[in-house]
């Protein structure tokens, strides 16, 4: 018996014992096609560079992301509400659903720029329980050579690791302390439209892009109604102490509530922090 049309038991207990799923071909190709001429105006019009980040390597400067893409244009806005998606995320977060950021990730091509160390989304914004969720949408067909997010199986099971660096938090994981078997990780492949889920404590990292493209990967954070964010969390950009009525408009699916729903999860707090860009994060000297 499905859960819905677009998530079948079998994938609910997948997601639940690895801590990720995709859902090949899940957006349509129109829309994919709609979203891309939008992505290369944005990028040739200059009265959005402020909404771009710019990533310097070796003297070099890289666009690596669209900062609150749903801020910036109504396509963006109207897919995070997909009808598939949220069916599908109505099931893995138990019902109920706020929508958490947006951002429009690029990984430019053979440089060290498109890399991201692994770490673990919880690391940048616990809260009081785990049922956070990120979705990843390709927006070109991207296999190993386009260096596809990597996840390790069932790791939204284990610990908390540290991503501080020096007394600060650097967005990442020293892989060989925390003695981290990275063999065992899974790359989310998959065509144009396809759509990866992964718990926000699964660990996960993406290599070089050895393309000539820009690897484009937009992605949007969800989490339960209940859970709520233990310190101000500049990836919701709303916090809910100063503006409980606009971080209310957030929810998707459910109804407001003042009792957050309290799990024991392992937390660390992402202080002291010098960025909020993971990009900015991993790339400091400490």
């Amino acid at each position: 018996m499905k859960k819905n049309n677009y998530l079948s038991n079998k994938e609910l207990n997948f997601y639940k014992k690895n801590g990720y799923l995709v859902k090949p071909n899940l957006i349509d190709k129109k829309t994919i096609n709609k979203i891309n001429k939008k992505i290369n105006f944005l990028k040739s019009n200059n009265a959005y560079d402020k909404n771009f980040e710019y990533l310097t390597i070796r003297g070099i400067k890289y666009c690596v992301r669209l900062k609150d893409p749903h801020k910036v244009d109504t396509i963006f806005n109207r897919l995070l509400k997909n009808i598939k998606i949220i069916s599908i995320l109505g099931d893995l977060l138990g019902g109920t659903i706020r929508f958490h950021h947006s951002k429009l990730n690029f990984k430019p091509p053979s440089s060290k720029a498109g890399i991201v160390d692994w770490h673990q989304d919880w690391a940048f914004y616990p809260h009081t329980n785990d049922d956070l969720i990120a979705i990843g949408i390709y927006l070109e067909d991207c296999y190993e050579k386009n260096g596809p997010l990597k996840v390790i199986p069932g790791s939204h099971k284990l610990k908390i690791f540290d991503h501080h660096q020096n007394g600060y938090f650097v967005g990442k994981i020293n892989t060989k302390k925390e003695k981290i078997n990275t063999k065992k990780s899974v790359s989310l492949v998959g065509a144009a439209g396809s759509v990866t889920f992964h718990h926000v404590r699964t660990l996960h990292s993406s290599a070089l892009n050895l393309t000539k493209n820009f690897r484009p990967l937009l992605l949007y954070g969800y989490s339960s109604v209940d859970s709520w964010p233990l310190c101000y969390d500049q990836d919701s950009s709303i916090d809910p102490n100063i503006n409980l009525k606009a971080y209310d408009k957030l929810i998707l699916k459910g109804k407001p509530t003042l009792i957050p729903r309290l799990k024991n999860v392992p937390i660390i707090m992402p202080l002291p922090r010098e960025s909020d860009s993971i990009f900015q994060l991993q790339n400091q000297k400490k």
